[in-house]
This record gives C-alpha cells, sequence and structure tokens, in this order.
C-alpha cells in the first residue's frame, strides 16, 4: 500500500505580502500528478492545511479542487487540522465526505478511531472510518472492517488534530503540556489498535517533536519546553506521519515531517520542498522515498555593499528570484529599496546590517536631542538616529526651508 505523505500547506498564506495562491495550485497539480504517477493509494495531510481560521472564498475554492481531483486520480485522502486551521469549520460535512474517500479528522474525540483499510479480495483498497458504537450515519450504523477475512484491515490511519493544552488536558485528566496531551491521546490508541490485532499503524500529528529543525515560518507554540514532544510518544507505531515544521526531516527512521510544499520564509531558502513516498507491507513500513516539487518560489539570500551588488556580474541569476537583501554598508544607502529593485524587482525585504555593528561610539540619542539648539539640528539628529547616516546638503536646504515656512506662518497667525 503506497502512502503520500505531506502537510502544511498553508492554502492562502502569503509571501511577504505578496499572493502567491497561484504558486500552491501548481504545488497541488503536482500532488495530483504523483497520486497518478505512483499510484497512490493513500494521502495523508498533517495538518495547516488553511493559513487562517477563515480562509477567503478562492482558497475554499482551491482545497475543493485538490480533494477532488485526488480522488479522481484514485487515491483517498485523510486530513487533520493543525494549529493555523480552524476544526470546526475543516471539520464540516466530515461524515458527508467520508462517504466519499475524503476523510475529515479535526476532533479530539475522533483521535482514537481510525480510518481502517484493506486490500479488497477483488483488487483494489477500500477504506472506511471507524465511528462511535451505535453512531448512526445516513440513517444506518456505519459500516467498519472486519478483523479478520479477506478483507481484514490491512492498516489502521490514526488522526490527531493539533489539540491545544489548555483546552484538552483537563479533558484528558493530564499535565499542561504537549508531551502529556499527545501521551494520554497515543494510549487511547494504542488500547483500539490492540482491540483489532494490532494491524499496521499510521499516527498523523501536528506537533513540535524534539529534535525537530524549524525554521522562521512556523507559528511557536512552545513555550520553556512545554510546546515540545518526544518522538518517543509515536514508538509503538509504524509510522509517524508529522506536520508544523516546515522542513521535511526524518526525526527517527518511522517518525517524519513532510515539511510544506512551498517555502514561506526565508529561511527555507535551500530546503528541498516536496513529501514522502511511505510503502507499507504486512510488517510495516517497507520503505520511503522523498519527492521533490518542481513548482514553488525561487528565493535569494543577497548580502554586501549596495554597489557590489548592483555591478556583480555572478548574481545576475538571482535577477528573477524574491530576493531578501541585507547591506552591510557603513552608512545606510540613501534609496536603498528603489535601487535595489532597479536590479533585482522582486525584493521583499531589505535589512541594513554594517559589518561589525553601529560604532561603539556613537553617543544615546536623547543626549544628542538634548544639545540641539534649533528645530533644524533637531531634525537632523532624528534623520541621523533612523537613517544611521547625515543630511546631504540638499536635504538640510530643504529641511531649513520647511521649518522657515512653518515658522512664518505661525507668527502671522
Amino acid at each position: 500500500m503506497l502512502i503520500l505523505h505531506t502537510s502544511d500547506w498553508h492554502l492562502g498564506r502569503t509571501f511577504h505580502g505578496v499572493d502567491i495562491l497561484d504558486v500552491q495550485a501548481r504545488a497541488m497539480g503536482e500532488i495530483v500528478d504523483w497520486v497518478r504517477r505512483y499510484g497512490v493509494d493513500v494521502v495523508l495531510v498533517s495538518g495547516d492545511v488553511y493559513d487562517r481560521a477563515q480562509p477567503r472564498t478562492e482558497v475554499v475554492e482551491l482545497l475543493n479542487t485538490t480533494l477532488a481531483q485526488i480522488r479522481e486520480a484514485g487515491a483517498y485522502v485523510v486530513l487533520t487540522s493543525g494549529n493555523h486551521d480552524s476544526p470546526a469549520r475543516l471539520g464540516f460535512g466530515s461524515r458527508i465526505m467520508a462517504h466519499g474517500g475524503v476523510f475529515l479528522l479535526t476532533t479530539l474525540e475522533g483521535s482514537a478511531r481510525p480510518v481502517l483499510f484493506s486490500e479488497s479480495s477483488v483488487g483494489g483498497v477500500t477504506a472506511t472510518r471507524v465511528e462511535v458504537a451505535g453512531e448512526e450515519t445516513g440513517g444506518r450504523t456505519a459500516p467498519q472492517l472486519p478483523s479478520t477475512g479477506d478483507d481484514a484491515a490491512a492498516l489502521a490511519v490514526y488522526g490527531i488534530p493539533y489539540l491545544d493544552p489548555r483546552a484538552t488536558a483537563p479533558l484528558l485528566d493530564c499535565a499542561l503540556t504537549h508531551q502529556a496531551v499527545l501521551g494520554a491521546v497515543i494510549h487511547r490508541v494504542n488500547e483500539d489498535r490492540a482491540s483489532r490485532g494490532s494491524p499496521a499503524s499510521v499516527v498523523m500529528a501536528h506537533a513540535f517533536v524534539t529534535g525537530a529543525e524549524a525554521t522562521d515560518s512556523e507559528r511557536v507554540v512552545d513555550s520553556g519546553g512545554l510546546g515540545t514532544v518526544s518522538a518517543q510518544v509515536f514508538a509503538a507505531h509504524d509510522y509517524a506521519a508529522l506536520g508544523h515544521i516546515h522542513r521535511r526531516q526524518r526525526i527517527t527512521e518511522t517518525a517524519r515531517y513532510s515539511g510544506s510544499p512551498v517555502a514561506y520564509s526565508f529561511s527555507e531558502a535551500t530546503h528541498a520542498k516536496g513529501a514522502w513516498l511511505v510503502t507499507v507491507g504486512e510488517k510495516g513500513v517497507d520503505d520511503v522515498v522523498p519527492l521533490d516539487h518542481r513548482a514553488g518560489l525561487r528565493l535569494a539570500r543577497l548580502r554586501g555593499p549596495l554597489e557590489s551588488l548592483l555591478s556583480d556580474p555572478a548574481l545576475g541569476t538571482e535577477e528573477e528570484a524574491w530576493c531578501q537583501v541585507v547591506l552591510t554598508d557603513e552608512e545606510r544607502p540613501a534609496s536603498a529599496m528603489e535601487r535595489v529593485r532597479a536590479r533585482f524587482p522582486k525584493t521583499v525585504e531589505l535589512r541594513w546590517e554594517p559589518d561589525g555593528g553601529r560604532a561603539s561610539t556613537e553617543r544615546a540619542y536623547s543626549a544628542r536631542l538634548a544639545e540641539a539648539t534649533t528645530t533644524e539640528e533637531l531634525c537632523a539628529q532624528f534623520y541621523q538616529h533612523v537613517r544611521s547616516r547625515g543630511l546631504t546638503a540638499e536635504e538640510s536646504a530643504e529641511i531649513a526651508d520647511v521649518v522657515s515656512t512653518v515658522q512664518s506662518r505661525g507668527v502671522e497667525q
């Protein structure tokens, strides 16, 4: 059975204020292509499907289209909510969608109710969601796969959404930490799995697992170590499909982050974006292979004096990239963004970090203001403070003219 592990789509997210929904749509198209090319049976999306709790209409439509295309390509979908999602909104219609092969797992109560997959005796893979005993769906009790026979469950997928300890710890009667909350949920999961004869199992979780290498684009959910979780929590299961960290990485052989399909910060400029293709056999995971996205943002991080960046012929390949530029000039250059964008038009972040830092002999701003005796000197000190360079002769003349005009109008009044 082939599983495609992906996560952190963050549909609707912008990149430094730039709408990149078209880039995200191309990445979604690649996921659909992978399903067709490799014959994927199940696509797992481990949280942060949307970037915000109330996504725009066109963002919802992109998800709708993507899920439909994945199903048309032949794969089931199991999707959990992350810390960016609204569980109630994302999970709306989950019982109805389950009949169409899209399983939305967004509640604490449903964490220990797996989606069971079996390899049918007539070929292909079938799936069903385990419902609470006695729960009615569509006027009849929801079907459950038998634990023995030709259609016995070959794989159980447990979807654990992002669980805020402040809301869930009291319900689980555990400590107010992610470690305690996930530990309590996994205990329930383990009991359910054992009751089904311990089939091969995959756990989906949206959390910060100890040892993960984070990026600048995740929303921090940790505070003093209370938000981290040990990978040992998932050790009893064949694979942990993790979400939340945007860098694809292996924590253990069986616990991995797929990362986001698109880079959402310049700290991800060198990351290979993609997913994991997981092969599950009778005895668990047989193979895990990385798949790389071709769609995405081409990012560049440039650093150096302004004139060097503008004249360096080696940087010609970066002229079409989305750029983060760090200027190291001793003084902040005038009209820096305008000049940088003349060569690198997709510059979205500009910083000034002079080599060696600011001069240590520079006196405090308040002390320099105290010595100013005229309005013009006050203005000059302000510009020196915010730009770390003095006024040009032309700028000084303009300020003097403005001050003179304002003062003369005050006398007239």
